[in-house]
């Protein structure tokens, strides 16, 4: 058959049909067979694929707008962040280096203010969080 162009395939080293070939019956009995568990097709996490989670009655707000109610500073900084970085661009382009320089500081003024909303929102929410699980009991 080899001649033919035909050739047996050897079973991948470490496949079910491979240790069936080279164990002896005591290893082959403490082996699965795990042909059936594993498919070729991944599997995709509830809460990612479906928007799942404990809460699954009624809609869910996710996304942008509820961590903007969450936490508005944060929101707010990159606003001012973003309205700073743009004046930045334009006293740059217009050629005013003085406006420019005033500008980049105001970026970082921005920056400040914002990385500390965000660890104020986090702090705040490690603080008051609680979890459903114990509340209940």
């Amino acid at each position: 058959m080899n001649a033919a162009g035909v050739q047996k395939e050897e079973p991948k080293k470490g496949s079910y049909e491979w240790k069936r070939e080279h164990m002896t019956p005591e290893q082959l009995a403490r082996t699965a067979d795990n042909k059936e568990k594993y498919t070729g097709i991944p599997a995709i996490p509830v809460d990612i694929g479906y928007h799942g989670g404990k809460n699954v009655g009624g809609a869910q707000q996710t996304g942008v707008m509820s961590n903007a109610a969450s936490n508005p500073g944060v929101i707010l900084g990159m606003g001012l962040t973003t309205a700073a970085l743009l004046g930045m661009f334009k006293s740059s382009f217009v050629g005013d280096k003085l406006g420019a320089q005033k500008m980049m500081q105001y970026r970082i003024m921005a920056q400040f203010f914002t990385v500390t909303a965000l660890v104020a929102g986090v702090t705040i929410f490690g603080a008051t969080y609680e979890d459903e699980e114990h509340a209940q009991k």
